[in-house]
């Protein structure tokens, strides 16, 4: 109904008659136009009926600054005089009679106008009404979105402080491990470690949308979390090359990384999650690359920055460093056998499981045969 009263406030036709006689007259002559107008007319009784109903549910709600415009709205065009005379005029009956009232219902330029000569204001507390009914429904799908993640409210702080979560998961995987993470006052960069298959990207994950969710102003997947109020969130997980900009993958990598540093270099407080950066270069530049970036951005005066890596030594390097968080994957197991538990803790994962895997997909033991002959 809305959608149909924004159409009809947007429309353009021109209804000429004032008096109900040459009204009757226009009618026959112009049924179409006539018609259109009625619908409008009856369209924005409705709407308003039904706007009233949802205008006293409102008042039972508890006032938030970011929310007082939408009842507010609501009130103001239900309980506008206006309203009183569409609703008598469509219990009246009548299309031309329907119609005669199009002046208020959309505030056109038409003679009808005269019996209205405010109209044009209450076409734009139609307008508020309709621009209310969107905010309120993003309320409600945010609010749904809350209740079934299922989390806490989380506590926003000063852009310099840290981001702390206990039991945090992601809400989307369902009985998914729980990980408590913790910062230092002076901690800017969080070097995650661990083989594939280990959690770290999901971590990440479940991580920038707490972040995101708690500037939403929805809960957190958690049962603590304490979140920076960030200026931006930046993410690099799914960075790919590009023909089409001549990017290779390394180049892409780097540009979007430049826009984390430059961030980071102005002054911004962002939370950046980086996901296996560098890896479109070789092992070297990649570690020498992984090794400057960790460094620049544990300077970093303010900010998030989480970077998960498969490059240990870059973290072994680092675990001294006040300005650097190493975390770790835990892989529990020993020579015969290992097990991922998807639950992190400091430290710098030592676990390389990539051979293992290799050969217990059996790829590992052809190669073997191929070169014995």
């Amino acid at each position: 109904m809305a959608v149909q009263v924004e159409r009809g406030l947007a429309s353009n036709y021109v209804i000429a008659p004032a008096s109900q006689p040459a009204m009757a007259r226009f009618a026959l002559q112009h049924r179409d136009i006539v018609t259109f107008a009625a619908q409008h007319v009856r369209t924005v009784d409705r709407l308003l009926s039904i706007a009233d109903q949802v205008s006293r549910r409102l008042e039972s709600l508890p006032g938030d600054a970011a929310f007082a415009d939408v009842p507010r709205a609501f009130l103001d065009a239900t309980s506008d005089a206006r309203r009183r005379r569409i609703g008598d005029a469509v219990a009246t009956g009548g299309l031309w009679r329907e119609a005669m009232l199009d002046a208020i219902a959309r505030g056109g330029a038409t003679t009808a106008a005269a019996m209205a000569p405010d109209a044009v204001a209450f076409r734009e507390r139609l307008r508020a009404l309709i621009a209310a009914i969107w905010q309120l429904d993003a309320f409600c799908s945010l609010a749904l979105a809350s209740r079934r993640i299922g989390g806490v409210r989380p506590v926003l702080t000063a852009a310099e402080g840290v981001p702390r979560f206990v039991a945090l998961r992601h809400p989307a995987v369902k009985g998914g491990v729980a990980s408590n993470l913790t910062f230092h006052e002076q901690e800017r960069v969080c070097f995650l470690t661990g083989p594939n298959m280990a959690g770290k990207s999901t971590l990440l994950r479940a991580m920038g949308i707490a972040v995101h969710c708690a500037h939403l102003g929805l809960d957190v997947a958690a049962e603590e979390a304490v979140v920076p109020l960030y200026d931006r969130l930046l993410v690099s997980i799914t960075v790919r090359d590009s023909l089409a900009r001549g990017e290779s993958l390394y180049l892409a990598e780097i540009r979007r990384v430049k826009t984390i540093v430059q961030a980071a270099a102005d002054g911004e407080s962002v939370l950046a999650i980086l996901d296996e950066v560098f890896r479109g270069t070789n092992v070297k530049d990649a570690t020498a690359a992984t090794s400057l970036l960790v460094d620049g951005l544990a300077c970093a005066a303010r900010g998030t920055f989480v970077i998960a890596s498969h490059l240990s030594e870059v973290g072994e390097a680092r675990t001294a460093h006040r300005g650097v968080a190493c975390w770790c994957m835990v892989i529990e197991g020993d020579g015969d056998g290992y097990r991922f538990t998807y639950r992190a803790e400091r430290g710098v994962s030592s676990v390389h499981l990539g051979m293992r895997l290799l050969d217990a997909e059996g790829v590992g033991g052809m190669l073997r045969s191929m070169v014995t002959g």
